[in-house]
C-alpha cells in the first residue's frame, strides 16, 4: 500500500513538473538584466490581470532628494527609487526590432526626440498604467552618446540613461534565453 501510494505521489510530481509553466498575473519573469554605475537595466515578460503578456525593458533609476556630508565623516543620502519600464512588443521578434530601433535611435543627431510607451511600477514590482516617456539622443561629457528617457514620476520628472553596450548586452540575453527556453519563442 505504502508502496502505491509512493508511484502515485510521484507520478503527480512528475505530470505537475512536465506541464508548461503559466505565467502568473502581476509577476515579473526576467530574462536578461545589465549593470552598469549602480543601475540595473533589465528585460522581462509580464502577465497583466487580463490575460496578455509583453515584454519590457526596465529603465530603473534612482532619484535622489537630499544628499550631504557632515564634517567629511558621515556621508547620507535620501534617495527615492523610480522605475519606469519601457515597452518592447508582446513577441521575441518585435523585440529584437525594438532593440534595433533603439540601436539606430543611437545613429540619429544629437537632439534627436521621440516619445515612446511605458508603465512604472507601483510597488511589489507590479506595473501600472501606461505613461510616455520622452527619450533624446544626448553626449554626455567623458561619457559618449547615450539615450535618455525622461518621464514623470509621481510630481518630478526622472530621468535614465542607456548606451549601446546595455542594448547590445540585454538584446544578447535575449537570445540567449530564447536558446535555452525554445517554446517561448
Amino acid at each position: 500500500m505504502k508502496r502505491i501510494i509512493a508511484l502515485m505521489a510521484l507520478a503527480l510530481v512528475c505530470v505537475g513538473v512536465s506541464a508548461k509553466k503559466e505565467i502568473p498575473a502581476g509577476i515579473r519573469m526576467e530574462m536578461a538584466e545589465y549593470e552598469m554605475n549602480d543601475n540595473v537595466y533589465s528585460l522581462f515578460t509580464y502577465k497583466d490581470d487580463d490575460g496578455s503578456t509583453a515584454y519590457y525593458m526596465s529603465l530603473g533609476r534612482e532619484y535622489r532628494l537630499i544628499e550631504g556630508s557632515v564634517n567629511n565623516v558621515m556621508n547620507m543620502s535620501l534617495s527615492h527609487i523610480d522605475e519606469t519600464c519601457l515597452f518592447m512588443g508582446t513577441t521575441s521578434d518585435e523585440v529584437f526590432k525594438s532593440f534595433d530601433d533603439l540601436q539606430a535611435l543611437l545613429e540619429e543627431e544629437v537632439g534627436t526626440t521621440l516619445e515612446f510607451r511605458c508603465r512604472q511600477t507601483t510597488g511589489g514590482e507590479r506595473l501600472g498604467e501606461e505613461i510616455p516617456a520622452i527619450c533624446t539622443v544626448i553626449r554626455r561629457p567623458l561619457e559618449g552618446k547615450r539615450l535618455c528617457f525622461r518621464f514623470v514620476a509621481g510630481k518630478r520628472t526622472a530621468e535614465a540613461d542607456i548606451v549601446k553596450s546595455a542594448i547590445k548586452s540585454l538584446r544578447s540575453g535575449l537570445k540567449f534565453y530564447l536558446k535555452l527556453h525554445p517554446k517561448e519563442k
